[in-house]
């Protein structure tokens, strides 16, 4: 129910107040309101009133007994007067005619075998989520800071994978950290924007970063890259590799097919270095 427009004699009796022009507003809204509310709870006490109509439609039928009228003439069928009739479907059984042939199943007739299907590789037993730095890498980590006069920061996981074929490969010589599995950003801005760049041969830049290998042994050296691949789809996957050395400590550590390693980062006198710790199963949660 929609509110009704004011008259003045709904408010006659505001006029001898003394108020400004919000205040007159305010009583004339107030006012209005009131109204509208009276209104809706007579409307609805004259609603409650009323009894509702309903109505029962009942289709009238016949039976056996009841009175003779005109009807519809019943619907020939079997043992009815000759006349014109539509033919009886075939069935089994039947009369010769053309049929539909059988659906072929599969197997019936020679033909391409299918492919076999891919097998995939029985996952591995379930490492810890993120089992912490291990002591032993602590105190090389150390080691390295004391070399250089400096203190160490602390240690920040990078990614912690399962080693792939790509990832072992010498012909590859890489080891991949996808931009979508980073647990901690790990580069500053200035360079993140250097592995943007191009050099002067147009090849793309690459930083140079010292690595702890799991061996423990801190001699190497490797080269961090980003790669940008583009997608059918218009995006572009991103990915940072590193390269160089790789194969070499792939070998001295005797990594392999499917074992877990984690990537660690930390800084010495503001310079990169990684931690490369492969993950024991014993460490299951």
């Amino acid at each position: 129910m929609g509110l009704r427009d004011i008259t003045i004699d709904d408010v006659k009796d505001l006029l001898h107040m003394k108020v400004d022009l919000f205040g007159a507003l305010c009583l004339v809204a107030g006012r209005a309101k009131e109204i509208h509310e009276n209104e809706e709870k007579a409307l609805l006490k004259t609603q409650k009133g009323k009894k509702p109509i309903t109505c029962v439609l009942r289709m009238p039928t016949k039976g056996h007994g009841d009175e003779a009228g005109p009807s519809r003439p019943a619907p020939k069928g079997c043992g009815d007067e000759a006349g014109p009739s539509r033919p009886a479907p075939k069935g089994c059984g039947d009369e010769a005619g053309p049929s539909r042939p059988a659906p072929k199943r599969r197997g019936d007739e020679a033909g391409p075998a299918p492919k076999p299907k891919r097998q995939r590789r029985p996952p591995l037993p379930p490492i810890a989520e993120q089992p912490p730095l291990p002591a032993e890498f602590h105190t090389a980590i150390v080691e390295i800071a004391l070399a250089k006069n400096a203190a160490p920061t602390v240690a920040k996981l990078v990614i912690q994978k399962e080693l792939y074929d790509t990832d072992l490969s010498s012909g590859h010589n890489r080891l991949s950290i996808p931009f979508s599995k980073i647990e901690n950003d790990f580069l500053t801005d200035e360079e993140k924007q250097h592995l943007l760049g191009k050099g002067e041969n147009g090849k793309k830049r690459f930083l140079e970063v010292r690595i702890v290998q799991p061996s423990l042994v801190s001699e190497e050296t490797v080269k961090l890259c980003r790669w940008d691949m583009p997608k059918k789809n218009g995006k572009t996957s991103s990915t940072y590799v590193i390269r160089g050395n790789w194969t070499a400590i792939v070998k001295n550590n005797k990594l392999k097919l499917g074992a877990t390693v984690q990537l660690w980062c930390f800084r010495v006198d503001r310079e990169l270095c990684f931690a490369l710790v492969r993950v024991s199963r014993n460490c299951a949660a």
